[in-house]
């Protein structure tokens, strides 16, 4: 099914073919309010937020970045990033995971708790 609907997102619903060619592990549509940072993370997997409305101050390499619509965030595997703030609310995102690889462990991963 080419095909997933939203409230599949983030579920194990991507089509088989996307996984097995090296595709899709996870994907999701996130929107948060003022109060919607989240945590300093990783992933066993690169990841890739597609900024479809608002503003945030986000993190990512080490570095900080302003980002808005139209933008995308880019984070290779294992590297730390996070939402730090929301500057202007509501902030959309689109992300996606590619195939998980390493460990292939799933979720937000800590450095000093998941390594």
């Amino acid at each position: 099914m080419p095909i997933i609907k939203q409230e599949d997102f983030g579920t194990e619903k991507a089509p088989e073919w996307a996984k097995v060619r090296g595709g899709i592990n996870a994907m999701g549509c996130s929107t948060r309010d003022k109060d919607g940072a989240v945590e300093l993370h990783f992933h066993d997997a690169e990841e890739f937020w597609f900024v479809v409305k608002g503003k945030a101050r986000v993190m990512t390499e080490g570095k900080e970045y302003i980002v808005e619509k139209g933008d995308i965030v880019c984070t290779k595997m294992g590297d730390e990033h996070a939402i730090l703030e929301i500057i202007e609310a509501p902030y959309t995102q689109i992300w996606i995971e590619s195939n998980l690889r390493g460990k292939k462990r799933r979720g937000h991963l800590h450095k000093g708790e998941d390594e």
